[in-house]
């Protein structure tokens, strides 16, 4: 059957009264990561109630402010990917020709995908403004007291020394801390990158489903429920809090490079602190575990299901993560360790939930 044809036939089926069933169907492609969603949600209110702090990071306006700034991402994401799958996969003879019929493919005549994706794409933006709601209240739920023994741990775990001083001789200068201060700034894009490829991938809709349900769980358990548990600032913050200023020659050291080489990590620890101080603005400070490291691993793990090069390299880029995380002062050595197992264990569980899924799926397909 020819694109277009197909195209024909599934416009007949949406114009056709398709348009509902479809809308069912893929509400049930996403029906674990939508519940997932939707208890977080029921969590955070009751959050709201325990703290008197209504859950505003889901407005209307907020979050049609925040799909509009993804809709450039995301639309990027997709040409970067399907240009990636041709010249690895395809190899076509005629390169633009093809592309441009697979996004024509892909974008206008998949209206399953379009729809399906869709959905989920909405599920992670939505519960992304909940999860910013969630970070901002862990003081209120438990105010910050874990540090010190998180930096005695560490020292213990490293010979009597602190993690950064042991990397210092590496690490402490301009060169290599821009270098880190760049990778932990790219964790961003990343992270925009491989869920928007999830949610679109209906080639292995295990695959996706497995990354979409790991990554979500791994945000609810690290960096919520832990993240609460264990509330932590970092080191970074030991002497603002209160904690002693064990880790002032570390903070000196960025602010020394910064004024030379403008550090991303520095102005961002800035601005969170004067917004926690003043209780304004985004303020969400959490070390305890590393959500940087638990969804890099995440996506370390994902990227294996593509190819074994691509995953190494994911696997490089989590390592340079954990080197960032301590080099910039973020976390501790163990809020990384931290995230690897929540990473781990999140990932298997997601693994086993996709299954679920896919059950799921079968069933409704012979129904």
């Amino acid at each position: 059957m020819t694109i277009q044809a197909k195209f024909e036939l599934d416009t007949s089926a949406v114009a056709g009264g398709g348009l509902s069933r479809l809308i069912v169907q893929s509400l049930r492609d996403n029906g674990i990561l939508l519940v997932l969603v939707l208890a977080y949600y029921v969590a955070a209110l009751l959050i709201g109630v325990y703290t008197a702090t209504p859950v505003s990071t889901v407005s209307p306006t907020i979050l049609a402010l925040m799909l509009a700034s993804l809709v450039p991402i995301f639309l990027a994401t997709m040409i970067i990917w399907r240009f990636a799958y041709m010249a690895v996969a395809v190899r076509p003879a005629k390169p633009i020709a093809w592309m441009m019929q697979d996004l024509k493919s892909t974008f206008l005549y998949d209206h399953r995908r379009l729809v399906s994706g869709g959905i989920a794409i909405l599920a992670i933006i939505f519960f992304a403004a909940v999860f910013a709601y969630v970070k901002e209240t862990i003081p209120q739920l438990n105010p910050f007291s874990w540090d010190g023994t998180f930096a005695r741990l560490d020292r213990q775990m490293h010979g009597g020394h602190d993690p950064y001083a042991l990397f210092s001789p590496i690490f402490a200068n301009a060169t290599a801390l821009r270098g880190l201060d760049l990778a932990y700034s790219a964790w961003f894009l990343l992270i925009y990158f491989f869920s928007f490829i999830a949610c679109m991938d209906r080639e292995n809709p295990m695959r996706s489903n497995s990354y979409l349900i790991s990554f979500t769980l791994t945000w609810i358990v690290g960096g919520s429920v832990f993240a609460v548990f264990f509330s932590s600032v970092g080191p970074i913050y030991f002497a603002d809090f209160g904690f002693g200023d064990q880790f002032a020659p570390l903070k000196d050291m960025l602010l020394g490079i910064n004024a030379q080489y403008a550090l991303m990590a520095v102005d961002l620890q800035a601005m969170l602190l004067e917004n926690a101080q003043n209780n304004s603005g985004v303020s969400g400070i959490s070390a305890m575990p590393s959500m940087h490291l638990a969804t890099s691993w995440i996506m370390a793990f994902h990227a294996f299901r593509f190819g074994k090069t691509l995953g190494w390299i994911m696997v490089g880029f989590a390592v340079v993560i954990q080197l960032g995380s301590v080099m910039l002062g973020w976390h501790y050595a163990i809020d990384g360790y931290a995230g690897f197992l929540v990473a781990a264990v999140c990932w298997f569980a997601g693994a086993k939930l996709a299954r679920v899924q896919s059950r799921i799926d079968r069933s409704s397909a012979r129904a």
